[in-house]
């Protein structure tokens, strides 16, 4: 969250915002282990798992 956000830019009227407009003042997240969060999964086969499913789910949505 910032300390002083930026109003989002206004939609042309086509409905469109510019990206480059949109992500001006965006700051990269850094360390993807910054956002882990501990023990979400009890072990590592369900970890396995729950990957396995992600990754043919978002396959699924590919085809």
């Amino acid at each position: 969250m910032s300390a002083s956000p930026q109003p989002l830019p206004v939609p042309e009227r086509n409905g469109r915002v510019d990206l480059d407009e949109l992500f001006r003042d965006a700051k990269p997240i850094g360390d993807g282990a910054d956002w882990a969060a501990p023990g979400v999964f009890e072990t590592d086969d369900e970890l396995e798992d729950f990957l396995a499913w992600l990754h043919a789910d978002r396959a699924s949505g590919i085809a």
